[in-house]
This record gives C-alpha cells, sequence and structure tokens, in this order.
C-alpha cells in the first residue's frame, strides 16, 4: 500500500470512529438535575455496585451497544453507587450519599435504571439485567412521553 493510499485509509478509519456514538457519560446525581432541568430532558439514574456482575455486563454490553448510546444522548444520566457512604450529594434540602439517593429512589437491588422527568417525578423504575433490545423501548417510551 502506498503512502497516500495509508493516509487515505487512515482518514477513514478516523471518521468512521468519530461517527459512532460515544460511550454515555454519567454525572453526579446533582449535576443531571441540573442538566435535566436546563434541557428539558428526562434524567436516567444507573444505580450499581463496583461488586455487581450484572452491572458490569450490562456496562460492557447493553451502555456500550451503539443503538443504546445514542438513545442515552436525550437523557441526563446519573450513576449511584449503593456503596458509597462517604460522598455527599445535595438536592434541593436534601443532603444524602450515593446510597442514601439510592434508597430515597427506591432502589434495593443493583443494577436498578430510575426513569425521573425534568421535575424529578419518578416515572419508571427497572431493576435486574437488561440487554440492549430490552432497554431500548423503555428510552424510546420515556423519550416519546416528553412535552
Amino acid at each position: 500500500m502506498n503512502r497516500f493510499s495509508l493516509l487515505i485509509f487512515s482518514l477513514f478509519l478516523i471518521g468512521t470512529a468519530s461517527a459512532q456514538p460515544s460511550r454515555p457519560e454519567w454525572l453526579r446525581l446533582d449535576a443531571a438535575f441540573v442538566w435535566s432541568a436546563e434541557k428539558g430532558i428526562p434524567t436516567l439514574v444507573y444505580v450499581q455496585a463496583a461488586w455487581c456482575g450484572p452491572c458490569r455486563r450490562m456496562e460492557r454490553t447493553t451502555f456500550a451497544d451503539p443503538a443504546i448510546a445514542a438513545r442515552l444522548n436525550g437523557f441526563a444520566l446519573a450513576r449511584l453507587s449503593i456503596d458509597a457512604y462517604d460522598d455527599f450529594v445535595a438536592v434541593g434540602d436534601y443532603r444524602l450519599s450515593e446510597a442514601g439517593w439510592a434508597t430515597r429512589l427506591g432502589a434495593d437491588a443493583t443494577p436498578t435504571l430510575i426513569l425521573l422527568s425534568p421535575d424529578g417525578a419518578i416515572v419508571g423504575r427497572q431493576t435486574g439485567f437488561l440487554p440492549a433490545d430490552g432497554l431500548a423501548p423503555i428510552l424510546d417510551a420515556a423519550l416519546l412521553d416528553r412535552p
């Protein structure tokens, strides 16, 4: 392969890689709430734990799926760990640890996904591993319900 062909091929690979949806960016709960309110978009809260096998599987497969990553662009994304008791997050009048927020939002197992409207109301909750084809319709329905 000559230099020119190699350059064109390299540019093609770079362009192909940048056209793919990126992995979701998970925020702290307070930052996700601000983003949600400013943009008028729902919040997806992902409750997980470092030791949770199904959580790691969702991260490797479900959240890495290009179709899911593209859908997640329509959400403010927050990640909570049920094991995080030291880092406190203030939202409104409440100042709780990540574990405290997970409990307050009704997550009693991992992984749990919680859908919140832009005003912070819980509109859905799903506990357990979800493959991409199981999560896609949930995300689609949440995005369709937007005003």
